[in-house]
């Protein structure tokens, strides 16, 4: 038997290492992967089997990140039953392999990590149609602005628009709202219909919805859930594209610094045009709309099929879980370029992120929580071996 783990078992052991963090067994598999040295050939096998049989008796529900998509513990660990069984001279083999002359750097306020950076939070600024603009993280609960009919009201993390007559107003008035980065903001507009704003991102939309469609604008990222009023269709303009929809739930990611724009359809029904374009998406689907030139280096490995010149083209298999992840808060990485998972965390810890070398080419799968410190975010990675991270102020520098 091979005593050293493949490359293909280290990320799926990576992976379940970032699903359960809480877990017993996860801690004796890190500290084996972080601490390992030459005693660790010796690995007390009893321990380790007497791990597994406590995670695997438990058989605990894990909280699904979707309804519907209940996964036990049990299943997700059988791999991990049978492979740390037969592995666990291999993983020690791992540890010595990769440790060369020192050990893995880890999460700590020396070393790599003098500086430490904490997770974004309720955070955005609400630029009003006569200029005002009002902090809304500081701002206190309840109403903030009148305009015509529509009351603005900030309650508990999330800002309501509320009509006082129901009447409408003749004149309308845009508001803007931004999250920076660092940020995360929900909105109920108008009509009903809510909106959580990603990081750096921001929705330009009427304080009443006039005429016979709703209209809003997006740039960066949005989860939407549309009220439905099918004589009144909903439109998210991002730039080059359109997206109609008449009530359903989505995620359009439109940032400005990436290549495609991405609209994920969860639930109804929604119609997306890019350049001339038109594609209809069902429930389970994403529309891929090239919003700038896509080179081979940023080349979804996943989907290469997706990778041309078409201006819009559907997947039929998006990973939905690690789309809306960052709504449940958390980062689930599948198969992503390290570059890709750096402009997330960039906007995440308003951070800037530079690297020293040509970045790896293989994908990182991990799953991780929002908020945490960025070093354990970075810890997490580091544990490839396939990069390691220095922390200096607000920037990151990635190193080979």
């Amino acid at each position: 038997m091979n005593d050293e783990l493949t490359a293909q078992q280290q990320v799926e052991l990576l992976q379940l290492l970032g699903q359960h963090e809480e877990s017993e067994l996860v801690d004796v598999l890190r500290e084996m992967m972080e601490e390992g040295s030459p005693s660790d050939e010796a690995v007390d096998a009893e321990t380790m089997q007497a791990s597994l049989q406590r995670v695997l008796a438990a058989d605990k529900p894990l909280e699904p990140a979707m309804p519907g998509r209940l996964v036990t513990m049990n299943r997700r660990w059988r791999w991990v039953a049978a492979a740390a069984c037969l592995l666990t001279v291999g993983i020690a083999g791992y540890v010595l392999l990769n440790k060369k002359s020192t050990t893995m750097p880890v999460a700590t306020t020396s070393g790599p990590y003098k500086n430490d950076v904490q997770p974004g939070g309720q955070k955005a600024m609400l630029t009003l149609g006569n200029g005002q603009q009002i902090v809304l993280d500081s701002a206190a609960n309840g109403l903030l602005a009148k305009q015509g009919d529509a009351q603005v009201m900030k309650e508990g993390e999330g800002l309501k628009y509320q009509s006082t007559t129901g009447n409408g107003q003749l004149a309308i008035t845009y508001n803007t709202l931004s999250t920076p980065r660092g940020g995360e903001y929900k909105l109920i507009l108008p009509d009903g219909s809510k909106v959580w704003l990603n990081a750096a991102s921001s929705l330009r939309y009427p304080t009443v919805f006039t005429g016979n469609t709703r209209e809003v604008e997006l740039n960066g990222e949005g989860y939407f859930e549309v009220a439905k009023n099918a004589a009144k269709p909903f439109h998210v303009k991002t730039g080059v594209q359109d997206i109609e929809v008449l009530g359903t739930h989505f995620n359009v990611n439109a940032y400005s610094d990436e290549e495609r724009i991405k609209t994920t359809l969860l639930e109804g029904k929604v119609k997306v045009v890019n350049d001339g374009k038109t594609a209809i998406l069902k429930p389970g689907e994403q529309a891929i709309a090239i919003a700038s030139p896509l080179t081979t280096d940023h080349a979804d490995s996943r989907h290469p099929d997706k990778v041309g010149n078409s201006p819009l083209s559907i997947d039929h298999s998006p990973d939905l879980e690690a789309t809306i992840a960052w709504t449940t808060g958390k980062f689930i990485f599948r198969e992503q370029r390290i570059e890709n998972i750096m402009k997330q965390i960039s906007r995440w810890y308003n951070v800037e992120v530079t690297f020293a070398g040509k970045p790896v080419q293989e994908g990182f799968t991990a799953s991780i929580p929002r908020n945490v410190p960025v070093s354990k975010v970075l810890k997490y990675l580091e544990l490839t071996t396939l990069v390691h991270f220095k922390i200096d102020g607000n920037r990151i520098t990635v190193l080979p």
